[in-house]
C-alpha cells in the first residue's frame, strides 16, 4: 500500500486525483482531510496531523474543485459568510473509478467555511471526516461490561458526551447496528446532520430510515416529532442543541421510544447542566425533573493516542437507576451536576483516572497523560503513586 504522505499527484491536482486522494486517506485509516487556501494538504491519522502533499492548494484551484466534486451552491454560501455542511458518497466501478471496486463506497462528512488563513482574507477551508464503511461491532469496541448491558434499554434517553472525533458517531451507529442485527421485531429511525454512516443490512428484518436535517426534514425536534406516528422503538438523534430538540426528545422516551444522542460536554454532571439552561430559568426545574426520570445514562469519552500508533476510547460514565434517581431527588437540581461528578471522582471513575492507569500500563507516554490530566493533576499522581 502506497504510504500515508506519498500519493501520486503526478498527474496533476484535478478532480478526480483528489476524489483519489480522499479513497487513499479511508484506505490508511485517516480521521479528518483538512484542505485550506494556500495549505498543503493535511490529514489527521491516529491523533496526530501529518502533512500530505507537497505542494499548497492555490484559493483559485480549491474554488475550482469545491464547483466540480460538489456544487457552485456552495461557493455562493460559503462567499456570502454561511457555512455549509454536506455529505459525499465515492463509488467505485467496473474500472476501478476512485481507487474503489465496483459496489465498493466511501464517504465523508464535510464542512465549509471562508475565514481569514494566513495573509488571506477569504481562504476557504474545507474539513472532511472520514466514514468508515464497516461499522464497528460494540464487543470491538472494548465497553465495559455493566455499560454494554446497559446501552439498550426499553425507553428513555441516553447521551453520548465529548469533544469533536471523540468517536461518538461511531459508538451510537455501532449500537443502532446491533440493535437491529438482533431485535427483529425493532424499528429505527435517525435523524443527522448529514447522515453519516449508512446503517441496516441483510441481518435486519426492517431496514432503518436514516433523515437528513433540511434535506428530509427541517430540524431535529421536527424529525422526532414525526417519528412518534413512525412507530420506531430506537430513535437516533444527530445532536441535542436546543431546548426544542431536548424537550422532543424527553417526550419520545415518556412515550415508550428509547432515543440517544449526542452532546458535547466535558463529564456527565456537565452534560445534566447543559441540558437544564436550555431552558428559561423559570423551567429549568421541571426540564431537571423530567430529563432525571427519561435519562438512562450518560457516558463521556475520549480518544488517547497509544505507544504503538493507535487511539484508544477512554470512559466516564453514570447509569441512571431508581437508587440515583431517589438519590439526586433529595436535594435541588441546581447541586445534581457536582453530585453526579462527585460519584465519578469518589470511585475513580473519571476519564483522569482511566487516563493514569493506562499510564502506569505504559499505554500511553507522558506527555499524553499530562495532556488529558493536566500538568498538576499529572504531577500529583506522580508524587503520590
Amino acid at each position: 500500500m502506497t504510504p500515508l504522505a506519498h500519493y501520486d499527484f503526478s498527474r496533476g491536482l484535478n478532480a478526480d486525483n483528489l476524489r483519489g486522494f480522499f479513497v487513499h486517506c479511508y484506505r490508511h485509516s485517516v480521521s479528518d482531510i483538512h484542505i485550506q487556501s494556500g495549505s498543503p494538504l493535511i490529514v489527521d491519522h491516529c491523533g496526530r496531523k501529518v502533512i500530505a502533499s507537497q505542494f499548497r492548494l492555490e484559493h483559485s484551484n480549491l474554488i475550482r474543485l469545491i464547483d466540480e466534486i460538489f456544487s457552485p451552491e456552495i461557493k455562493a454560501q460559503v462567499q456570502s459568510g454561511n457555512g455549509v455542511d454536506r455529505s459525499l458518497q465515492l463509488e467505485g466501478d467496473s474500472n476501478g473509478r476512485y481507487q474503489l471496486v465496483r459496489g465498493e463506497r466511501v464517504r465523508f462528512r464535510c464542512n465549509f467555511i471562508q475565514g481569514t488563513i494566513g495573509n488571506l482574507n477569504t481562504a476557504v477551508a474545507v474539513t472532511l471526516r472520514v466514514i468508515p464503511s464497516l461499522i464497528p461491532t460494540l464487543d470491538s469496541l472494548e465497553l465495559e461490561e455493566d455499560l454494554r448491558k446497559s446501552l439498550l434499554p426499553l425507553n428513555g434517553l441516553g447521551l453520548v458526551c465529548g469533544e469533536t472525533g471523540s468517536g461518538k458517531t461511531t459508538l451510537l451507529a455501532s449500537t443502532y447496528q446491533h440493535y437491529g442485527e438482533t431485535h427483529p421485531d425493532g424499528k429505527v429511525a435517525t435523524y443527522e446532520d448529514p447522515v453519516e454512516y449508512l446503517l441496516g443490512g441483510p441481518k435486519w428484518v426492517l431496514q432503518p430510515q436514516q433523515c437528513q436535517i433540511g434535506r428530509d426534514v427541517k430540524s431535529f425536534a421536527d424529525g422526532l416529532r414525526l417519528s412518534l406516528r413512525q412507530a420506531p422503538t430506537v430513535i437516533g438523534i444527530g445532536e441535542i442543541r436546543d431546548l426544542e430538540t431536548l424537550q422532543a426528545a424527553i417526550t419520545c422516551a415518556q412515550f415508550g421510544q428509547l432515543a440517544l444522542s449526542t452532546l458535547h460536554a466535558f463529564s456527565p454532571g456537565h452534560a445534566f447542566s447543559r441540558c437544564c439552561i436550555m431552558a428559561p430559568e423559570e423551567t429549568r426545574e421541571q426540564i431537571a425533573s423530567d430529563l432525571l426520570n427519561a435519562l438512562r445514562y450518560i457516558i463521556v469519552q475520549r480518544l488517547i493516542p497509544t505507544t504503538d500508533g493507535k487511539r484508544t476510547a477512554v470512559r466516564e460514565y453514570v447509569i441512571f437507576d431508581d437508587e440515583w434517581r431517589r438519590k439526586l431527588a433529595q436535594h435541588h437540581y441546581t447541586r445534581w451536576p457536582e453530585m453526579i461528578n462527585a460519584s465519578l471522582r469518589d470511585s475513580n471513575s473519571r476519564i483522569v483516572d482511566r487516563t493514569w492507569q493506562l499510564f502506569i500500563n505504559n499505554r500511553i507516554d507522558a506527555q499524553i497523560a499530562e495532556k488529558i490530566m493536566g500538568w498538576q493533576g499529572f504531577s500529583d499522581k506522580q508524587r503520590t503513586a
